[in-house]
Order: structure tokens, then sequence, then C-alpha cells
């Protein structure tokens, strides 16, 4: 065992870390919406704001959102380049049974294409970026 312990090789300057500290801190800041502001939290993922109802489900959906973000900072902040990526990868049904659940709901095809069809884009593209095997430099 060397004195000296290896440089973490995930710098927190690289893009696929700064791209998962963006997602991660889009999902907090939804978090915090669906919390503070529940009824333009439901407009925005595309439920009907149709009452009391509806907050229930959105505080549920910010503790779920909170717990996402939490991990993938815990997972950057850990540099675990590859666990972040499998996670991301993972929460891409999120998203997708978002959208099924609001086109469900009555909102358009295109509403859940732009918001949560986006976001499943956007994390299979991180995820991608991730998983992809690192260049050994010496």
């Amino acid at each position: 065992m060397s004195p000296n312990p290896s440089p973490l090789s995930w710098k927190l300057t690289s893009p696929t870390a700064l791209f998962t500290l963006l997602l991660g801190a889009f999902m907090l800041f939804l978090s915090l919406r669906a919390a503070l502001d529940p009824v333009s939290a439901a407009r925005g993922f595309g439920l009907a704001d149709s009452g009391s109802e509806v907050i229930p489900w959105l505080y549920v959906k910010a503790g779920r959102d909170l717990g996402l973000a939490l991990a993938m900072f815990a997972l950057v902040a850990i540099r675990q380049r590859k666990a972040a990526g499998v996670f991301v990868l993972a929460c891409v049904v999120m998203p997708t049974v978002d959208a099924l659940t609001v086109l469900h709901g009555g909102a358009s095809l295109a509403f859940a294409l732009a918001v949560h069809g986006s976001a499943a884009a956007y994390g299979v593209v991180l995820a991608a970026a991730l998983l992809r095997p690192q260049k050994v430099t010496s």
C-alpha cells in the first residue's frame, strides 16, 4: 500500500460531473418547488390543479426529487462516475412513468414529450457519457 493515496479520477470540473451536478440541482429545484408551491408544480408537471387532492402527491414527488438530488450530489462528491451513470440510467424510468401518467391524466403528447420525454433523453445521454470507457492517462 502506498503512503500517498491515488488522486480521484473523476474531476469535479469535468463535463460529466458538471452535467450530473446540474441534474441534481434541477431535481433539488423541483423538490423545493413542489414543497413550497404545489399548485404551480402540479401545472409544470402536467397534472390538473383541481384542488387539494393533488397536494399530497406533490409532497411525494418532492421527497422523491430530493432523494434523487442528494444521491447525485453524493455520487459526484465521492467521485463514483460509473455508479452515477448506472444510477442516472436506472432513474430514466421515472420521467418515462411521469410522461405516461400525465398522458393518462389528459395532458397532450407534445407536453408529455417536452417535459418528461426531454428529461428521459437527458438522462440517457448523461448516463451514456458517464458509462463510456475513460481514457487511461499516466
